[in-house]
């Protein structure tokens, strides 16, 4: 695979697997895509159609429908959408260096105090994403928190954001933001014992582990698309069930192209 399939595989599955930390040994993917030609030449990769990833004996499908509008997404094959209300981490690169713990210790003021939320290093500058589509609560400086943007995502959900070397531009309080959009980039500032992102993630005011809280789907397929995409991927569900008895299939269909 090139490397734009290679990333369009990750961002397909990204709010489902955590490609920097659940990855495992025996993990094992098949994709469908589509080979570009001009007058017979190849001239690159398209669109992933259809995908299928294996993660710790999870089993993930995403299936390419485009709708009447025109508009391309993912979904499972009963038509749920992949993407979920939240990505799973605010973070491209970083490695978690603190989870969620109600008995941590705190490495600064050693006292044991609850640990709310989980702690992600990485470079200093590190770019920071919204999880969710939202509103800014609140874009202040906190002597624990430092830095801290919180955002609220409509009546159920709200998102904090600690210990930031700075705001990205906009970033204020009453700014809508939308999911993956830059925030702010990880620092140090408050009390903390080096570069880091703390992030809370709270449902109906009580907070809840982020990495392992149940995230909400994105809008399934209407009833009227979802019977327009169970028709038209037919051919590549069929693929991705067994595909060398597809593929030995259209070899032998002289006039399917190659």
């Amino acid at each position: 695979l090139s490397d734009n399939l290679i990333m369009q595989l990750a961002s397909i599955f990204g709010w489902d697997i955590d490609f920097a930390l659940e990855i495992r040994t025996g993990d094992t993917f098949s994709v469908v895509y589509e080979d570009q030609y001009l007058d017979g030449n190849a001239i690159g990769q398209g669109n992933i159609l259809a995908a299928e990833f294996v993660n710790q004996g999870r089993n993930y499908r995403a299936i390419r429908h485009t709708d009447s509008e025109g508009r391309s997404a993912y979904y499972t094959p009963e038509g749920e959408s992949m993407r979920k209300a939240f990505l799973r981490t605010p973070l491209d690169v970083f490695w978690i260096s603190s989870h969620f713990n109600p008995n941590r210790k705190h490495p600064v003021l050693d006292v044991t105090r609850p640990h709310e939320g989980t702690d992600y290093a990485a470079n200093t500058g590190s770019p920071i994403r919204a999880t969710g589509d939202g509103k800014v609560a609140s874009a202040r400086y906190s002597s624990s928190y430092g830095n801290v943007v919180e955002i609220q995502h409509g009546q159920s959900y709200r998102t904090l954001y600690a210990h930031m070397t700075g705001f990205a531009r906009g970033i204020r309080t009453g700014a809508t933001v939308q999911q993956g959009q830059i925030i702010g980039y990880v620092g140090a500032t408050g009390l903390a014992a080096g570069p880091h992102l703390h992030y809370e993630f709270h449902v109906n005011g009580a907070v809840r582990n982020p990495v392992t809280v149940d995230l909400p789907n994105g809008a399934p397929l209407s009833s009227d698309e979802l019977s327009k995409f169970k028709l038209a991927t037919i051919g590549v569900i069929a693929l991705l069930d067994n595909p060398a008895v597809q593929y030995a299939e259209d070899s032998l269909n002289t006039d399917s192209p190659s």
